[in-house]
């Protein structure tokens, strides 16, 4: 009697890492706490344009198989596609524009590079910046004043002058960090960097709730949903040259400069980690991720400086993935090098890369 194998499996085979699907779904899960943060803090408007957004998105997806008859709608990636642009769009920005640029941003994309394509450019980066340009008013202006800067508590102006509403928890935390975990490092943090922690109130979703993004970033770390290598490393040296050098061209003094503001206005958590460390625009060898993410912390220092230009961070990730497939070529051209002087270590003669992958 023939027996029937109905279940197909990759055991004793594993994957060393989550799959697109995983991956997608972690994204969600630790996008879902933001999106409820406005509905709690009654952000009516970004609500509504994180909706638009969505629905623009899955009906791209939509009309992009039906055109090409491609199925299935792999609904879940264009879902995370709408909300990542919803995050980046101000409250305020007309509701239709945004729907129907998203539509055709994400339709025309699917166009040109297929409908799972990841190409050079973070499709994200290129919508919100083509909506920047449809409707730059929409978009906030640099909370602090350049001349603000030639003070070291810079940030205390946007409290004193209500660009940023003080929470009324602020003073008692802030005195028990103090007391309790910063007296023993010899420092103080003085009020207002609770504030700006747990809402920024900035009018673009994304730049507000920094403690969701800090406890987002440890998730998708730890399921290795994001490229922790690049999104650190680039923090790490925009906090670095922050530091050194913020102040520096207002007459500050060198290592003065304020990294809690740089973090906490500028957008620079959720970029890190939500779009700069997403698979696909990176290069692949470590050298690679490496140069990527040191040139993408100097290049956010020298555009953003201490953080607070509202759509600047943007347009630094659009200059990390132009210079992204100049590295990977690169990469490629070390890679001929490394086996051209294998084979040639071995005794094998080849001349063209053609020769010496072929049957040499």
């Amino acid at each position: 009697m023939r027996q029937k194998y109905n279940t197909i499996t990759l055991n004793p085979f594993c994957c060393s890492n989550p799959s697109v699907n995983d991956i997608a779904k972690t994204i969600l899960i630790v996008l879902c706490p933001q999106i409820l943060m406005l509905f709690a803090t009654k952000s009516i408007s970004s609500v509504i344009l994180l909706v638009c957004s969505v629905f623009a998105s899955c009906a791209a997806q939509a009309l992009f198989a039906v055109l090409k008859k491609n199925f299935p709608l792999h609904i879940g990636e264009a879902v995370i596609q709408g909300i990542l642009i919803g995050m980046f769009l101000p409250a305020g920005y007309p509701y239709f524009i945004a729907f129907a640029a998203i539509l055709c941003i994400l339709f025309f994309q699917k166009l040109i590079f297929g409908t799972n394509a990841q190409p050079w450019a973070n499709i994200t980066v290129v919508a919100v910046i083509i909506m920047y340009f449809l409707y730059p008013s929409a978009f906030p202006p640099i909370l602090i004043a350049q001349e603000y800067f030639a003070d070291i508590g810079a940030s205390g102006r946007l409290f004193s002058e209500n660009i940023v509403t003080l929470r009324s928890f602020d003073k008692y935390v802030t005195e028990f960090l103090n007391g309790s975990i910063f007296s023993g490092l010899g420092v103080s943090v003085p009020e207002g960097y609770v504030t700006l922690f747990w809402d920024s109130q900035s009018l673009i979703p994304a730049f507000r709730f920094n403690m969701l993004t800090l406890i987002a970033s440890l998730v998708l770390t730890a399921y290795r949903a994001a490229d922790s290598l690049v999104s650190y490393l680039f923090i790490l040296v925009y906090a670095v040259a922050v530091r050194l050098f913020a102040l520096y061209p207002y007459g500050g003094t060198v290592g003065s400069g304020d990294i809690l503001l740089a973090f906490f206005t500028g957008g620079t958590l959720f970029s890190a980690f939500f779009i700069l460390g997403r698979f696909g625009t990176a290069p692949l060898s470590i050298g690679g991720k490496c140069v990527y993410a040191v040139s993408g912390g100097i290049i956010m220092f020298l555009i953003c400086g201490m953080g607070s230009p509202a759509i600047s961070s943007v347009f630094v990730l659009l200059f990390l993935n132009i210079l992204s497939p100049v590295i990977r070529y690169c990469e490629d051209v070390l890679y001929r090098l490394r086996l051209r002087a294998l084979l040639c270590a071995a005794g094998i003669k080849g001349g063209s890369d053609k020769g010496e992958t072929g049957n040499g």
